[in-house]
């Protein structure tokens, strides 16, 4: 992030402070990891305590809250929890507690996702790249335009990879900087070649594949549950989580249409949310979620919501591992959320 950027995030957030204001959470996995440079994992410990700090201020409300106004207050009291991807720690970890501190939540679901039985490509990228092991020095990637790239390591640069963070961190290792190069190419690629592109980054590292119980997404059976729980409500995440914004105006509405009503045959039920993947859309990817009907669609700007938000592009709050003191100083302090309890 530049400067620039950084200076412009933070007067948008000085300015929604004083307006009626409200929080859309963003979460991921409910799961420990060292190596984790998206930050989209929270411990189960952590996540219990800030959703507690959400129970005690009474603040938690249900997404539909920010299709209108009711979810905007003067002192910024009221926070909706989403979950991007459907991984199954959100049954396993994150549905107890949400159950605990009665606390509604909305999933939002990839379509070909259900019952996939390998990580996501991000997921293996960062296991063959950002581990502790040795790589070989020089790595000819055949995928995208095709391009080599050599490794010069030197000791203790592994130790680095531990808390470092792609979005927001500069490349201070030679594995960092080939995780963002490698990044930019896969997720532009078709799905099934970001999965053939991670295979080769697997066994160019020489790891054997071995998905972690914790980073897969959820099965037929694990779906029904959570779409029949009365905390959860269903969004999709379009059909193969995709760069829409690299996508024509007609593949976007493939995309975004055929996830959709795959999430809807599946549970039966109308399905009125959307994410847009990567927290990625332009005009284009507003108007196939228009036409379909939906209600809410979340980007993943990091900013409160206010009155005058688009609701098919509403910003939303990522929550990273941190106890529920930070937690609360966190959303009252940058974002002006939970005034009235603090």
């Amino acid at each position: 992030m530049s400067r620039a950027d950084a200076l412009l995030g933070a007067l948008r957030r000085r300015t929604r402070k004083h307006r009626r204001r409200g929080g859309i959470l963003m979460y991921h996995c409910i799961t420990e990891e060292s190596v984790d440079p998206w930050a989209i994992c929270v411990s189960p410990q952590a996540f219990d305590e800030q959703m507690a700090v959400l129970a005690q201020a009474r603040a938690a409300v249900d997404l539909a809250d920010f299709a209108g106004g009711a979810g905007r207050t003067r002192s910024g009291d009221r926070v909706a929890v989403t979950f991007d991807d459907g991984y199954v720690d959100n049954l396993t970890a994150a549905l107890p507690v949400l159950e605990k501190y009665e606390i509604p939540a909305t999933i939002f679901v990839i379509g070909h996702a259900v019952g996939r039985t390998r990580e996501f490509w991000w997921d293996a990228l960062h296991s063959a790249l950002l581990g502790s092991g040795p790589l070989p020095q020089v790595l000819d990637f055949p995928f995208g335009e095709g391009r080599v790239f050599t490794l010069e390591e030197k000791p203790g640069d592994s130790a680095a990879n531990i808390g470092w963070r792609a979005d927001d961190a500069g490349e201070d290792t030679p594995r960092q900087r080939l995780f963002r190069e490698l990044w930019d190419i896969i997720v532009v690629l078709e799905p099934a070649e970001q999965d053939e592109a991670t295979d080769f980054l697997m066994e160019w590292a020489g790891h054997v594949p071995a998905t972690p119980p914790s980073r897969v997404a959820v099965d037929a059976e694990q779906f029904a549950r959570i779409a029949e729980h009365p905390l959860i409500s269903l969004g999709s995440h379009t059909l193969d989580h995709v760069s829409l914004t690299d996508l024509s105006p007609q593949r976007q509405h493939t995309q975004i249409g055929a996830g959709h009503r795959m999430i809807e045959e599946l549970s039966g039920r109308p399905v009125t949310r959307f994410s847009y993947p990567y927290g990625r859309f332009d005009d284009g990817a507003r108007t196939a979620v228009r036409d379909l009907g939906i209600d809410i669609a979340c980007t993943s700007v990091p900013l409160p919501t206010i009155v005058d938000d688009d609701p098919r592009a509403l910003p939303r709050l990522q929550a990273t591992e941190m106890n529920g003191d930070r937690f609360a100083r966190w959303l009252g302090e940058d974002y002006g959320l939970l005034s009235r309890s603090r």
